[in-house]
């Protein structure tokens, strides 16, 4: 399924999703799919979007630097970081919209 029909049926959603959005030269932050799976009952779903394949979707969110991460619920914005994030600065993250 390609990144933008994912992005619509979580928007129908209602749960928590996590956009990260990075280029091949950024890391590719593999930490945070076990940070999410730790919370019950997949409260969280993570979308990877990949800035250089996917700059309609980057624009589409106003995201112009990486790594940038979104959080949302119904397809509204809950929170946003530019810059590089901590696995701590996650969980608090996450904890404070559970």
């Amino acid at each position: 399924m390609d990144i933008k029909k994912q992005l619509e049926i979580e928007a129908k959603g209602d749960h928590l999703v996590l956009v990260v959005f990075y280029a091949d030269w950024t890391p590719h932050y593999e930490w945070i799919g076990p940070i999410l799976r730790t919370y019950e009952k997949r409260t969280v779903d993570l979308i990877k979007v990949n800035t250089e394949e996917n700059q309609d979707i980057a624009d589409l969110h106003n995201v112009e630097t990486v790594p940038a991460f979104i959080l949302l619920h119904g397809g509204h914005e809950l929170w946003r970081q530019v810059g590089e994030l901590t696995v701590d600065e996650l969980k608090e993250v996450l904890d404070d919209f559970r």
